[in-house]
C-alpha cells in the first residue's frame, strides 16, 4: 500500500519525522527533546531494477508545477512579473499578439497551466516520476553518506540516454540500517 504525498511531503516526512527511527532503533544518542516528535509511519520504497523507486507511483495522479511555479513568479506584483516574464519571452513568444506591447493578461493562462515533462531539465522532470523519491533522497546526503549508504546517481544509463535514477545493488538489510542510523524515516523492500 502507497501512501499518496506530494514531493515536498515525501522530504519533509523522511527528513522532520525522523524521531520513530530514534524510537525503535539503535540511536542511542537521539536528543531527549526530539523524541515528543509526532511519530508517522514510514515511507516504503523499492528496488526495482536496480534503482529506488516508488512502487505505488501512479502517472494519473501526476502534479506537475505550473509555469508560473516552475519559474518561480509566485507572488510577484504585476511590474516584477513582467519584468521577470521579459526574460522568459522567447518561451511565451507565442501567445503574444504585439512582442512590443503585450499584457500579463494575454500569458496568464500559460502562467498558470501546468508545464509538461518535456519543459523541465532531466533532474527535474525525473524527479516526477517513480524514481524521483530515490533521487530527492540523493540530493539531501552527503557524499560521505551515499558512500555509506552504497547509493549512486546513474546520469544516463547508456550513451543518449535521457534517464537519471539513483541505483542499489547491495544488501537491502544493509541499506535499511544505513538509513536508520541517518534517522531516515523509510524502509526498502
Amino acid at each position: 500500500m502507497s501512501i499518496e504525498l506530494t514531493r515536498r511531503d515525501f522530504i519533509k516526512t523522511v527528513f522532520a519525522t525522523a524521531s520513530l527511527a530514534a524510537v525503535s532503533s539503535a540511536t542511542t544518542l537521539w536528543p531527549a527533546n526530539s523524541l515528543s516528535r509526532p511519530i508517522a509511519e514510514p515511507i516504503y520504497l523499492t528496488i526495482e531494477d536496480g534503482y529506488i523507486v516508488d512502487a505505488g507511483f501512479d502517472y494519473c495522479d501526476l502534479e506537475l508545477p505550473t509555469f508560473r511555479e516552475h519559474h518561480s513568479l509566485v507572488g510577484l506584483g504585476p511590474a516584477q512579473l513582467k519584468s521577470e516574464l521579459e526574460k522568459l519571452f522567447d518561451d511565451m513568444e507565442h501567445l503574444v499578439e504585439d512582442p512590443e506591447n503585450w499584457s500579463i493578461d494575454e500569458v496568464k493562462e500559460w502562467l498558470d497551466s501546468p508545464v509538461e515533462l518535456d519543459n523541465l531539465g532531466l533532474w527535474e522532470a525525473m524527479k516526477h516520476t517513480h524514481y524521483g523519491p530515490g533521487i530527492e533522497i540523493y540530493e539531501k546526503l552527503t557524499r560521505e553518506q551515499v558512500d555509506e549508504l552504497g547509493i549512486e546517481l546513474v546520469d544516463g544509463d547508456h550513451p543518449g540516454s535521457n534517464f537519471m535514477g539513483v541505483a542499489f545493488h547491495g544488501d537491502i538489510n544493509e541499506l535499511n540500517k544505513g538509513l536508520d542510523r541517518l534517522a531516515m524515516n523509510l524502509i526498502i523492500s
